[in-house]
């Protein structure tokens, strides 16, 4: 019998209103509450996200295509990796989806890019028409940020995340900063240091990171 084919990878998927386009299973952090590390759980949504290779952009925008951009409340770059790990993608398609109409675009991440990259990369994600970014902040302080979100930087990558957001905000996108509501994490402190830096604040959920039906970071 001939062997099945292996199913579609999921490029761009549908929750509520808005369109999610999946560009990356790579990360910079390795998260000790996200469901890839903690258990091997690649499913948002009821989609799996884990993808065998990076797709190409235009791999992207056909599939963003055949799921339809009219009437999105948005265009979300997210998955369970790091989007910015595809930073010439990221522009590339938010330049594709302004040009077709698309009224919101949104990046989800952990604010590393400029710190990655070695640049500041918040004026080409302004340029290239993004409307909103949602970071990633998840702690009060650097300590607590190198715990939970543990990476080759160690405590950098907290003020990095930091001057991220402040930048986003300077460069006039709609900021949120997030915090994964985990056991003995102070919601107060992160709130603080989130309005601190000019963001919105969200208090994520703990242990429905990944599987939530309806929700953005």
């Amino acid at each position: 019998m001939p062997h099945a084919a292996p199913p579609a990878p999921v490029l761009a998927y549908q929750l509520g209103d808005a369109l999610y386009l999946n560009l990356t299973s790579a990360c910079t952090l390795a998260c000790t509450f996200c469901p890839k590390i903690r258990d091997g759980d690649w499913v948002v949504g009821g989609f799996d996200l884990r993808l065998a290779r990076p797709p190409s952009a235009d791999e992207v925008w056909r599939d963003a295509l055949a799921a339809g951009l009219g009437g999105r409340a948005e265009v979300v770059f997210t998955g369970l990796g790091e989007p910015t790990r595809r930073l010439a993608n990221v522009l590339e398609l938010t330049r594709r989806l302004k040009a077709s109409g698309v009224g919101r675009v949104r990046v989800d991440t952990d604010g590393l890019a400029s710190l990655r990259e070695g640049r500041d990369v918040v004026p080409e994600l302004v340029a290239a028409g993004l409307d909103a970014v949602s970071v990633s902040l998840n702690a009060p302080d650097a300590a607590t940020y190198a715990r939970v979100c543990p990476s080759r930087f160690g405590e950098r990558a907290f003020d990095a995340s930091r001057a991220f957001i402040r930048a986003a905000v300077s460069g006039g996108l709609d900021v949120a900063a997030s915090c994964v509501a985990l056991p003995g994490l102070s919601e107060d402190a992160c709130r603080a240091e989130a309005e601190r830096l000019g963001a919105r604040f969200r208090w994520r959920p703990y242990d429905r990171l990944g599987r939530i039906a309806k929700a953005a970071r």
